[in-house]
């Protein structure tokens, strides 16, 4: 090129080149870091890579002394700017979004080098020149090849450097590079020999080129030059001002959330440890330091191995290469248990979950650990107490096997003891009593009386035991009607007043008009049981039968003088065979069964029993059944029972498979008048019906029989023969409950064994 350079000016541009280097890698780098306006700072570092670029350009063809004039075509001026921004920004955007790698790298570094030769030789067309300029084909090639080399390496800085060494390291190197191109291609170019003479003598002449003329603008002035560099620089310090300033306020927001970062972190009950992807503790909260032992100092920098427990200690770092070579996830995002290791190398169960995530430079990974020790302690302890309580219901439900198996026991000895009681006692019932009549005003009748004594004494006994397997049986139906209270209480005063007079005691009543719904006949039963524990157990006084009012319903109540109970023994004589004053068992105060079928018979009826008592004072029992309406009730008369001695009253079927019983109950009935048939089954009877072609009028028939056979069955087979239903009686001594259910629902009546002789022949009056 003809002429020679300004040095000031080839170090001024090689200052803007290099500084423009700077600022553009580092707005490039600070655009990879922004998480926000990535395009714009991509923006800001094209915008300064192609400035500094273009200024460098134009200072360097400026800074060429020529002895001819020179200017510049504004139009390819301007145009040659607006390539070099556009292939810088073109280049970096392509990296930058491409991923970076090293096709993109080359495909961009060629099209951004031959932009910016394109901007330098459109630069040096637009040079006005009173000669023609020549090119030297290996300089422009040269030239292309740095621009490539120096488009190449500028991307690549761009996203590689981190540091500010860096950074300037990269600026000058990229500097001298495009210095290099911009000064080989201007010595590529060359003046046409034979036109340089001519147009220097030319140029003598001319004072300076007028402007408007066909050369252009002159433009080739050192203070432009200057001008063009120091704008350049300030431009390109506002862009590093800029980038600064919003690198100072990243770092205050970066403050400020590392700071509640911290302040969360720190007062997190939870450990918290992040590590990076080589497993290396980053950040250890105070839990984590509370939990592990370690303090953050002595943790942060370590593996994360030092918290784990074998087998998972000694994978862990296998694990994190794997991660990294295939990206497969086995504890990230997923929440399991494992064991921790403290300092002091205990272990304990704690609960682990990870979290992935990226600080813009690195993958890093957030831990949240939770020491379940004492979770895992309440478990166990609610496994044993599980298996605790499932050993107490197995052992409950075996009781209760166990109870009911003994219960079951009891019936079945009571059925049994009270069948093979019965049947003795029946016979020796209706022996007394046919003796009875035989032995009226004989010396032998207070033999009879004592021993017809002793054996209602023990018909009381297996009556009670009777009523109580029959109430637990759940045979016992009550027939609830609506009645009248009054007289009820009233015949149980006038039965009883005589004997408690015997014993010295006042008895009396006061009269009520309260009706009440419920079954009659239990109801007295229970005030009969009531009654009776009173005169037994009141040695001097008085009894008061009563009945009051109470809220929708009225409390019948037995109150007396006697012994009182205490209160801790209240519920005990509810018991059976519960007895406070009768430790010598004597017949005489009851067997303690009167309460418990108090009880029972209560509960059966849905009726309250309540006691007050007083020891030393007395007693009242009281019985809540509901009130209602009074009625009126029309007045009946019922015919005297016909004296025994009458005869004609019917043939009477007995079938009884114990001979003395039947020959004692036939020997009975013969004394009422009534016909017999006597059979010790249901054949023997048939042939004997058959035989006097007679039909019975009543049948009575024990429920147990030889050869397994029953009196229902007897019956039925009877029946068969005459043709017709008569009515007919059962006599069992037998306490089972499916035997007292079967008779109950056949229908006909069941008297229990043994039956006295005024029951007996009250039941066979009102079948006929």
């Amino acid at each position: 090129m003809l002429g020679h350079y300004d040095p000031y000016l080839v170090a001024l541009s090689v200052v803007v080149a290099s500084f423009g280097g700077y600022v553009a890698l580092d707005l490039a780098s600070h655009a990879r870091e922004a998480g926000r306006g990535r395009n714009g700072w991509l923006g800001a570092a094209a915008l300064a890579l192609g400035a500094g670029i273009w200024s460098m350009h134009f200072i360097g063809m400026m800074a060429m002394r020529m002895p001819v004039p020179v200017s510049y075509d504004i139009l390819l001026t301007a145009l040659s700017f607006l390539l070099a921004v556009g292939v810088s920004g073109t280049g970096l955007f392509a990296v930058a979004h491409g991923g970076g790698g090293r096709a993109t790298l080359a495909a961009a570094g060629m099209l951004t080098g031959f932009g910016i030769v394109a901007m330098h030789y459109v630069g040096m067309a637009g040079m006005r020149l009173p000669v023609p300029l020549i090119y030297d084909t290996l300089l422009v090639a040269t030239s292309v090849v740095i621009a490539v080399a120096a488009s190449t390496a500028a991307l690549w800085l761009a996203f590689r450097t981190a540091s500010p060494l860096q950074r300037l390291s990269g600026a000058l190197v990229l500097g001298a590079a495009v210095v290099s191109m911009h000064y080989v291609g201007m010595a590529a170019a060359s003046a046409v020999e034979n036109t340089i003479g001519k147009a220097i003598g030319h140029a003598a002449h001319l004072d300076a080129v007028p402007a408007g003329d066909d050369l252009g603008l002159v433009l080739s002035t050192p203070s432009l030059a200057v001008g063009t560099g120091i704008g350049t620089l300030l431009i390109l310090s506002l862009g590093l001002l800029s980038v600064l300033i919003d690198r100072r306020r990243s770092a205050e927001r970066a403050a400020g959330q590392e700071a509640r970062y911290r302040s969360v972190v720190d007062t997190a009950v939870d450990p918290i440890v992040v590590i990076d992807e080589i497993g290396t503790i980053q950040s250890f909260n105070r839990a984590a330091e509370t939990t592990f032992g370690y303090g953050a100092e002595e943790a942060i920098g370590a593996n994360v191995r030092i918290l784990m427990a074998e087998p998972h200690r000694s994978a862990h770092d296998g694990y994190m290469a794997h991660f990294r070579e295939t990206g497969e996830r086995r504890i990230i995002g997923i929440g399991r248990e494992v064991e921790g290791r403290r300092k002091d190398g205990s272990l304990f169960p704690l609960e682990l979950s990870v979290a992935q995530w990226h600080d813009g430079r690195q993958r890093l990974f957030t831990g949240i650990m939770r020491d379940i020790t004492a979770r895992k302690a309440a478990e166990d302890a609610l496994h044993r107490a599980k298996a605790e309580a499932e050993r107490a219901r197995e052992e409950a439900l075996a009781a209760r096997d166990k109870a009911e198996r003994a219960d079951m026991a009891k019936t079945k000895f009571l059925a049994a003891a009270s069948h093979d009681l019965r049947q003795p006692v029946q016979s020796l019932f209706f022996f007394a009593h046919a003796l009875s009549d035989r032995l009226d005003g004989h010396p032998a009748s207070p033999l009879l009386a004592s021993m017809s004594e002793s054996l209602n004494g023990l018909r009381t006994l297996l009556d009670s035991l009777l009523d109580v397997s029959r109430l637990d049986a759940g045979v016992v139906t009550p027939a609830v009607t609506e009645f009248a209270l009054g007289p009820l209480l009233q015949r149980l005063a006038d039965e009883y007043r005589g004997r408690a007079a015997e014993v010295g005691i006042a008895l009396r009543h006061v009269p009520t008009d309260g009706w009440t719904r419920s079954d009659p006949a239990l109801v007295e039963r229970i005030l009969r049981n009531l009654v009776e524990n009173a005169i037994r157990y009141t040695e001097s006084g008085r009894i008061l039968i009563g009945c009051r009012r109470t809220g929708n319903g009225l409390r019948v109540e037995v109150l007396d003088t006697g012994i009182g109970i205490p209160e801790d023994k209240r519920d005990e004589v509810f018991v059976e065979f519960a007895q406070l004053a009768n430790p010598e068992r004597d017949r005489r105060k009851g067997l303690g069964l009167g309460l418990a079928i108090v009880r029972r018979l209560a509960g059966l009826l849905g009726h309250e029993v309540t006691l007050r008592s007083r020891p030393g004072r007395g007693s009242a029992f009281g019985l809540t059944v509901p009130s209602v309406a009074p009625r009126q009730v029309m007045k009946t008369c019922r015919p005297a029972a016909q004296p025994a001695a009458n005869g004609g009253k019917g043939l009477v079927v007995v079938v009884e498979d114990d001979a003395i019983i039947l020959l004692s109950m036939r020997t009975m009935l013969e004394e009422w008048g009534y016909e017999v048939v006597a059979a010790v089954s249901a054949d023997e009877a048939i042939g004997t019906l058959t035989s006097l072609g007679q039909r019975p009028d009543m049948i009575v028939a024990d429920y147990r029989l030889r050869e397994g056979r029953t009196g229902l069955q007897a019956i039925r087979d009877i029946y068969g023969v005459c043709g017709v239903r008569v009515p007919a009686l059962v006599l069992t001594g037998d306490t089972d409950p499916a035997r007292l259910a079967e008779v109950q629902q056949s229908g006909h009546r069941l008297l229990h064994k043994p039956v006295a002789p005024e029951v007996l022949r009250s039941a066979l009056t009102s079948a006929a």
